[in-house]
Protein backbone atom coordinates (compact mmCIF):
# COMPACT_ATOMS: atom_id res chain seq x y z
CA UNK A 1 0.00 0.00 0.00
CA UNK A 2 1.47 3.30 -0.78
CA UNK A 3 2.44 5.87 1.72
CA UNK A 4 -0.65 8.18 0.66
CA UNK A 5 -3.20 5.79 1.57
CA UNK A 6 -1.67 4.41 4.73
CA UNK A 7 -2.61 7.27 6.81
CA UNK A 8 -6.67 7.03 6.01
CA UNK A 9 -6.00 3.78 6.91
CA UNK A 10 -4.49 3.88 10.18
CA UNK A 11 -7.13 7.16 11.05
CA UNK A 12 -9.52 4.42 11.32
CA UNK A 13 -8.29 2.27 14.12
CA UNK A 14 -9.55 2.66 18.10
CA UNK A 15 -6.11 2.67 19.23
CA UNK A 16 -5.12 5.62 17.13
CA UNK A 17 -8.73 7.40 17.72
CA UNK A 18 -7.63 6.99 21.56
CA UNK A 19 -4.15 7.85 21.28
CA UNK A 20 -4.95 11.46 19.64
CA UNK A 21 -7.53 11.90 21.88
CA UNK A 22 -5.10 10.98 24.89
CA UNK A 23 -2.47 13.69 23.18
CA UNK A 24 -4.79 16.38 23.55
CA UNK A 25 -6.32 15.44 27.11
CA UNK A 26 -2.92 15.53 28.27
CA UNK A 27 -2.50 18.85 26.37
CA UNK A 28 -5.45 20.21 27.81
CA UNK A 29 -4.32 19.03 31.51
CA UNK A 30 -1.39 20.84 30.83
CA UNK A 31 -2.21 24.25 29.66
CA UNK A 32 -5.52 24.69 31.75
CA UNK A 33 -2.51 24.64 34.21
CA UNK A 34 -0.14 26.79 32.74
CA UNK A 35 -2.49 29.35 32.47
CA UNK A 36 -3.71 29.62 36.15
CA UNK A 37 -0.30 29.05 36.98
CA UNK A 38 0.63 32.51 35.02
CA UNK A 39 -2.36 34.08 38.26
CA UNK A 40 -4.32 36.35 36.10
CA UNK A 41 -7.81 36.24 36.89
CA UNK A 42 -8.38 36.58 33.05
CA UNK A 43 -7.13 33.11 32.59
CA UNK A 44 -9.11 31.55 34.83
CA UNK A 45 -11.91 31.54 31.74
CA UNK A 46 -9.65 30.13 29.59
CA UNK A 47 -8.58 27.14 32.26
CA UNK A 48 -12.09 26.13 32.74
CA UNK A 49 -12.57 25.68 29.10
CA UNK A 50 -9.45 23.40 28.94
CA UNK A 51 -10.03 21.49 32.01
CA UNK A 52 -14.10 21.11 29.84
CA UNK A 53 -12.13 19.52 26.91
CA UNK A 54 -9.97 17.53 29.22
CA UNK A 55 -12.93 16.05 31.11
CA UNK A 56 -14.75 15.83 27.89
CA UNK A 57 -12.16 14.09 26.03
CA UNK A 58 -11.50 11.72 29.41
CA UNK A 59 -15.19 10.55 29.39
CA UNK A 60 -14.95 10.15 25.62
CA UNK A 61 -11.90 7.97 26.13
CA UNK A 62 -13.95 5.63 29.05
CA UNK A 63 -16.13 5.12 26.72
CA UNK A 64 -14.41 3.88 23.70
CA UNK A 65 -12.40 1.44 26.21
CA UNK A 66 -15.63 0.12 27.78
CA UNK A 67 -14.54 -3.39 26.60
CA UNK A 68 -11.19 -3.48 26.59
CA UNK A 69 -10.55 -5.43 29.88
CA UNK A 70 -11.99 -8.74 27.58
CA UNK A 71 -9.33 -8.40 25.43
CA UNK A 72 -6.87 -7.85 28.12
CA UNK A 73 -8.38 -10.77 30.04
CA UNK A 74 -7.99 -12.83 26.70
CA UNK A 75 -4.01 -11.49 25.70
CA UNK A 76 -3.47 -12.98 29.94
CA UNK A 77 -5.14 -16.73 28.71
CA UNK A 78 -2.90 -16.23 25.68
CA UNK A 79 0.32 -15.56 26.73
CA UNK A 80 2.51 -17.99 26.09
CA UNK A 81 6.05 -19.39 28.06
CA UNK A 82 9.24 -16.45 27.89
CA UNK A 83 12.53 -17.48 28.12
CA UNK A 84 12.12 -16.79 32.29
CA UNK A 85 9.62 -17.35 34.94
CA UNK A 86 10.16 -13.24 35.74
CA UNK A 87 9.11 -12.26 32.05
CA UNK A 88 6.09 -15.07 32.20
CA UNK A 89 4.50 -13.76 35.21
CA UNK A 90 4.85 -9.82 34.47
CA UNK A 91 3.40 -10.45 31.33
CA UNK A 92 0.61 -12.13 32.55
CA UNK A 93 0.54 -9.62 35.59
CA UNK A 94 0.53 -6.84 33.79
CA UNK A 95 -2.65 -8.11 31.61
CA UNK A 96 -5.07 -8.55 34.40
CA UNK A 97 -3.78 -5.37 36.27
CA UNK A 98 -4.96 -3.31 32.98
CA UNK A 99 -8.21 -5.70 32.88
CA UNK A 100 -8.97 -4.55 36.55
CA UNK A 101 -7.83 -0.86 35.63
CA UNK A 102 -10.29 -0.90 32.66
CA UNK A 103 -13.00 -2.29 34.26
CA UNK A 104 -13.31 -0.12 37.28
CA UNK A 105 -12.47 2.62 34.82
CA UNK A 106 -15.49 1.98 33.13
CA UNK A 107 -17.66 1.84 36.41
CA UNK A 108 -16.28 5.62 36.54
CA UNK A 109 -17.16 6.68 33.27
CA UNK A 110 -20.70 4.58 33.95
CA UNK A 111 -21.08 6.65 37.30
CA UNK A 112 -20.01 9.90 35.51
CA UNK A 113 -22.67 9.58 32.79
CA UNK A 114 -25.15 8.92 35.38
CA UNK A 115 -26.32 4.92 34.67
CA UNK A 116 -25.76 4.54 37.80
CA UNK A 117 -25.71 6.44 41.39
CA UNK A 118 -22.53 6.00 43.40
CA UNK A 119 -21.98 8.09 46.72
CA UNK A 120 -19.32 10.51 47.03
CA UNK A 121 -17.09 8.42 49.00
CA UNK A 122 -17.76 4.76 47.03
CA UNK A 123 -17.03 6.91 43.34
CA UNK A 124 -13.80 8.29 45.07
CA UNK A 125 -12.76 4.52 45.91
CA UNK A 126 -13.79 3.09 42.25
CA UNK A 127 -11.34 5.57 41.24
CA UNK A 128 -8.61 4.79 43.70
CA UNK A 129 -8.80 0.82 42.68
CA UNK A 130 -8.98 1.72 39.01
CA UNK A 131 -5.53 3.78 39.59
CA UNK A 132 -3.97 0.97 41.69
CA UNK A 133 -4.55 -1.55 38.62
CA UNK A 134 -3.05 1.00 36.40
CA UNK A 135 0.22 1.54 38.16
CA UNK A 136 0.53 -2.25 38.77
CA UNK A 137 0.04 -2.81 35.40
CA UNK A 138 3.02 -0.50 34.61
CA UNK A 139 5.63 -1.73 37.28
CA UNK A 140 4.76 -5.10 35.91
CA UNK A 141 5.85 -4.06 32.36
CA UNK A 142 8.99 -2.34 33.85
CA UNK A 143 9.52 -5.78 35.52
CA UNK A 144 9.12 -7.64 32.11
CA UNK A 145 10.69 -5.15 30.35
CA UNK A 146 14.16 -4.81 32.58
CA UNK A 147 14.56 -8.35 32.89
CA UNK A 148 14.09 -9.08 28.91
CA UNK A 149 16.99 -6.05 28.28
CA UNK A 150 19.13 -7.90 30.65
CA UNK A 151 18.99 -11.35 29.03
CA UNK A 152 19.12 -9.74 25.37
CA UNK A 153 22.55 -7.18 26.50
CA UNK A 154 23.80 -10.86 27.88
CA UNK A 155 22.81 -12.44 24.95
CA UNK A 156 24.57 -9.80 22.65
CA UNK A 157 27.81 -9.47 24.60
CA UNK A 158 28.27 -13.52 24.05
CA UNK A 159 27.84 -13.14 20.27
CA UNK A 160 29.95 -9.88 20.20
CA UNK A 161 32.92 -11.73 21.84
CA UNK A 162 31.90 -14.83 19.98
CA UNK A 163 31.86 -13.20 16.50
CA UNK A 164 35.15 -11.01 17.61
CA UNK A 165 37.28 -14.42 18.08
CA UNK A 166 36.14 -16.21 15.88
CA UNK A 167 37.88 -16.92 12.60
CA UNK A 168 34.57 -17.32 10.59
CA UNK A 169 33.58 -15.81 6.83
CA UNK A 170 31.29 -16.02 4.65
CA UNK A 171 27.64 -16.94 4.91
CA UNK A 172 28.56 -17.94 8.82
CA UNK A 173 29.81 -14.69 9.44
CA UNK A 174 26.76 -13.10 7.80
CA UNK A 175 24.51 -15.23 9.57
CA UNK A 176 25.93 -13.82 13.36
CA UNK A 177 26.18 -9.99 12.25
CA UNK A 178 22.38 -10.44 11.47
CA UNK A 179 21.89 -12.53 14.38
CA UNK A 180 23.37 -9.23 16.28
CA UNK A 181 21.13 -6.86 14.20
CA UNK A 182 18.29 -7.94 15.48
CA UNK A 183 19.13 -8.45 19.22
CA UNK A 184 20.25 -4.75 18.60
CA UNK A 185 16.68 -3.77 17.23
CA UNK A 186 14.87 -5.66 19.76
CA UNK A 187 16.53 -4.24 22.81
CA UNK A 188 16.11 -0.90 21.59
CA UNK A 189 12.33 -1.83 21.07
CA UNK A 190 12.18 -2.64 24.97
CA UNK A 191 14.13 0.27 25.55
CA UNK A 192 11.96 2.50 24.01
CA UNK A 193 9.06 0.85 25.87
CA UNK A 194 10.76 1.20 29.46
CA UNK A 195 11.00 4.91 28.82
CA UNK A 196 7.66 5.43 27.88
CA UNK A 197 6.91 3.16 31.04
CA UNK A 198 8.84 5.01 33.37
CA UNK A 199 6.97 8.20 32.08
CA UNK A 200 3.88 6.63 31.94
CA UNK A 201 4.33 5.81 35.90
CA UNK A 202 3.71 9.69 37.26
CA UNK A 203 0.28 9.41 36.57
CA UNK A 204 -1.34 7.11 38.34
CA UNK A 205 1.41 8.10 40.73
CA UNK A 206 0.37 11.09 40.98
CA UNK A 207 -3.73 10.74 41.10
CA UNK A 208 -2.74 8.46 44.39
CA UNK A 209 -0.98 10.92 45.90
CA UNK A 210 2.93 8.49 45.89
CA UNK A 211 4.04 11.19 43.93
CA UNK A 212 3.98 15.20 44.84
CA UNK A 213 3.80 16.24 41.01
CA UNK A 214 1.85 18.86 39.75
CA UNK A 215 -0.80 19.13 36.78
CA UNK A 216 1.43 20.52 34.35
CA UNK A 217 4.19 17.89 34.53
CA UNK A 218 1.42 15.48 34.96
CA UNK A 219 -0.02 16.88 31.62
CA UNK A 220 4.16 16.56 29.88
CA UNK A 221 4.36 13.35 30.73
CA UNK A 222 0.73 12.42 29.33
CA UNK A 223 1.69 13.97 25.89
CA UNK A 224 5.19 12.72 25.45
CA UNK A 225 4.21 9.01 26.21
CA UNK A 226 0.96 9.47 24.06
CA UNK A 227 3.28 10.54 21.22
CA UNK A 228 5.66 7.91 21.92
CA UNK A 229 2.50 5.29 21.70
CA UNK A 230 1.42 6.95 18.44
CA UNK A 231 4.98 6.11 17.08
CA UNK A 232 5.15 2.91 18.24
CA UNK A 233 1.18 2.22 16.51
CA UNK A 234 2.53 4.13 13.00
CA UNK A 235 5.26 1.58 13.06
CA UNK A 236 3.05 -1.04 13.75
CA UNK A 237 1.04 -0.78 10.83
CA UNK A 238 3.93 0.17 8.75
CA UNK A 239 5.29 -3.09 9.03
CA UNK A 240 1.57 -5.06 7.99
CA UNK A 241 1.85 -3.00 4.84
Amino acid sequence: MSDRKRPFTFSHTHSTSLTIFRVVQYFARFYAWFLLARGNPANTLSASQWNSLKSGLSSTRKLIRLFKPIEHLQAALGTTSSPTQLEFYAAVARQLSYAGYLAFDSLVWVNGVKFITLNKDTAFRVNMISQRFWLAGILFSIAGGASKLNRQLKSLKQLERSSAKSSEKGDDAQLAHDEIRVIKAQSAAVRYQLILDLLDFWLPASALGYANINDGLVGIFGVITSVMAFNLQWKAVGLKK
